[in-house]
């Protein structure tokens, strides 16, 4: 585990320095108390035959309160007086002219809560039973000074039942994100019959949109210093009971955006850290990697951060050369990809695929997830690794925006992964507050990562990593006849249709007459006939020598079915208008397509480049496609044993819900290849 303390000098020489009167806790009418101490601060020397300048005195911060006082670089958002179970968020921010750059907050007294933002500035905390709860923070500004002080906060004794309000407590100035709102105790089957108003109590002016669900999703206002956003959400139930409860959100000015950033309003970054506070890649991560000051000129060289699989010669990397890699904007996902490497990557490949990575990113609101050739970097969204309800109550529900392209076609391709006829890689409904474990995560995060790092791997092939010229960005130094070149050049795709409705689909461009005459009989006929294993192996956009996802879709459908057993469904149906997508009937489908021996070839010409160790004639053991029955909806195609014995099996409420949820990820997973094009 990371030790992201503050070196012990720091604390010890604030503790000197400090004025005594700044050692007296503020005392207010709130539960909460905290006093922050400002680090020593140095003088400068004379030179030659003068005598040395006498030092200054240390200097002193007024003690930290409501107000940004003469001197002050911080100041504090106090929560009111709570009642245990409710959520309560304290913040710190920083005062006009200062700006905070690192933070860590720890319990020290009380009943143990899970501060699943402590490296951030703002935590919202529900302390369970009625108490005092201690808290330190430590946190540098800008200049690199340090700060450190001490909270309490008391919880009165909890409610009947108790509303509460979760979401992540911090966003950037512009930056998309949710909240929700739930109530203990409340049955599921209660919660559409209730009625929801969501409403801004005070701070900066702000459009809600919908605020009539259990959700609330937004765009945070624009702002040039740090403020406090209060939202209120009103609950009445079926049974008359009402609730209100408010969530304080920290709005922060974003850093400053360079001419031309590459993270620009269309694709913005958001808040990430190094997991490894003093790890040795901290500070390329935090310059390199995702940062709204990126632009062409300030891109990193691979002299600067250079791959991973320069640092390991070649080799298998430990975790440990991992994680000194990894961005997060909360501590949980850092651990949660760290025990997965551990617990799942069995047999090193996607260890081995990270060599190709500059470095990876974790983040609540990267969304969709994908890999850019300009960092080397592949970004994740953090919704594939939760693994408790608290932990995914931190992600943000704001849906890609690209999930809308494509309505006006007449036709709707469906995927799932399967296994043991089982609908794989779909999570319990929202309400069900699941958890799961890591093996839980092969079917979504597998995938994932099987995808984005044979992207990674196609542009910067294995073969290159102990060639490469430090001088070069990324994107400059990818090779000749990568994978996806000798791919289109010997085993090429055919459909030109197929394509151009790509461009539709994942780009957003305006469809023709023609393509929205299409129906699914003519999208049977155009893919059926190709040897591809999916429709978004069609993501070619204009301009792009090549196809990229081709290569990725080949290699994530062999390597789930070859390393894990889950084999996948691809089908045409009609097009999707409303109701479940498990009640679409299949025109044509096909388990397991990548096995196609016009498909296979190309497989393993993807995978002898990008995955040099696996061993010769890997891919003989793909199995044989299986036909989906046409007429039949997508969901009584799930259980083809059933089917085998002439039994249709409907689905169950279950398996319902998880295919509701598999249809959220179709329509919000898929990115350009490359990442970000420019």
């Amino acid at each position: 585990m990371p030790d992201p303390r503050w070196p012990a000098r720091y604390i010890a020489a604030a503790k000197t320095a400090a004025n005594p009167t700044t050692m007296t806790l503020l005392k207010t009418a709130a539960p909460l108390l905290l006093c922050l101490l400002l680090a020593a601060c140095g003088g400068g020397g004379g030179g030659g035959d003068s005598a040395p300048a006498p030092a200054p005195g240390p200097t002193t911060v007024p003690p930290l309160g409501p107000q940004c006082l003469t001197g002050s670089v911080a100041r504090l958002a106090l929560p009111t007086a709570m009642a245990a179970g409710r959520n309560q968020e304290v913040a710190v921010l920083a005062c006009p002219g200062s700006r905070l750059d690192t933070v860590q907050w720890r319990q020290t007294g009380g009943a143990a809560l899970a501060l699943s933002s402590a490296r951030s500035q703002a935590l919202s905390v529900a302390p369970a039973a009625a108490g005092r709860y201690a808290f330190s923070v430590d946190f540098t500004d800008a200049k690199g000074a340090s700060y450190s002080g001490q909270a309490e906060l008391t919880a009165n004794a909890p409610d009947a039942a108790a509303l509460v309000v979760r979401g992540e407590p911090s966003v950037w100035s512009g930056g998309q994100t949710s909240l929700r709102a739930w109530v203990d105790g409340l049955a599921a089957s209660d919660y559409p019959l209730a009625r929801v108003h969501w409403s801004r109590v005070d701070g900066p002016d702000v459009a809600l949109g919908d605020s009539s669900q259990w959700r609330v999703i937004f765009t945070a206002p624009t702002v040039f210093e740090d403020a406090v956003l209060r939202l209120r959400a009103d609950v009445t139930l079926a049974d008359g009971r009402s609730f209100s409860q408010e969530f304080r959100l920290l709005v922060q000015v974003a850093p400053a955006a360079g001419a031309s950033a590459l993270f620009d309003a269309s694709n913005p970054s958001s808040r990430v850290y190094p997991y490894l506070a003093n790890g040795p890649h901290a500070a390329e991560l935090r310059d390199c990697i995702y940062t709204p000051a990126l632009n062409n000129a300030t891109l990193c060289t691979l002299g600067r951060l250079q791959l991973l699989g320069t640092e390991t010669r070649g080799d298998l990397p430990t975790v440990e050369q991992v994680m000194a890699r990894v961005l997060v904007s909360n501590d949980w996902m850092g651990q949660r990809f760290e025990a997965f490497l551990r617990e799942q990557d069995v047999n090193g490949d996607f260890r081995r695929l990270l060599n190709a990575t500059t470095g990876i990113v974790i983040g609540g609101k990267v969304r969709p997830a994908f890999y850019w050739s300009a960092t080397g970097a592949i970004y994740l969204d953090a919704d594939y690794l939760w693994q408790t309800p608290a932990e995914r109550d931190t992600v943000s529900e704001a849906p890609d925006p690209r999930s809308d392209y494509g309505n006006d076609l007449a036709y709707t391709m469906l995927w799932r992964y399967v296994q043991g006829n089982k609908s794989a890689g779909g999570r319990s409904a929202l309400l069900d507050r699941g958890s799961r474990d890591s093996a839980a995560l092969i079917p979504a995060l597998g995938r994932l990562l099987y995808h984005e790092l044979t992207h990674a791997n196609d542009f910067l092939p294995p073969r290159t990593h102990l060639l490469l010229n430090g001088s070069l960005r990324v994107y400059e130094a990818t090779p000749a006849n990568t994978a996806s070149e000798q791919l289109r050049a010997q085993l090429p795709f055919y459909s030109q249709e197929m394509v151009d409705l790509g461009r539709v689909q994942f780009f957003g461009a305006s469809s023709t007459a023609t393509m929205r005459g299409y129906q699914p009989a003519d999208i049977t006929r155009f893919f059926s006939n190709d040897r591809v294993t999916d429709d978004y192996c069609y993501s070619w956009p204009t301009g792009q020598s090549v196809p990229r996802e081709d290569a990725a879709m080949l290699a994530e459908e062999a390597l789930m079915q070859l390393r894990h057993g889950v084999l996948r469904d691809v089908a045409v149906t009609q097009q999707y208008l409303s109701g479940s997508s498990a009640d679409l009937s299949v025109t044509w489908g096909q388990r397991g397509r990548v096995g196609d021996p016009a498909i296979k070839p190309r497989v393993a010409l993807v995978l002898s480049q990008t995955m040099p160790w696996l061993p010769a004639g890997f891919t003989d053991a793909l199995a044989a496609p299986l036909q989906l029955r046409a007429g039949l909806t997508w969901g009584q195609n799930l259980d083809q044993s059933a089917l085998a014995m002439g039994v249709v099996r409907p689905l169950s409420a279950t398996e319902r819900a998880l295919e509701a949820d598999l249809h959220t990820q179709r329509r919000s997973a898929r990115a350009p290849a490359g990442g970000l094009t420019r």
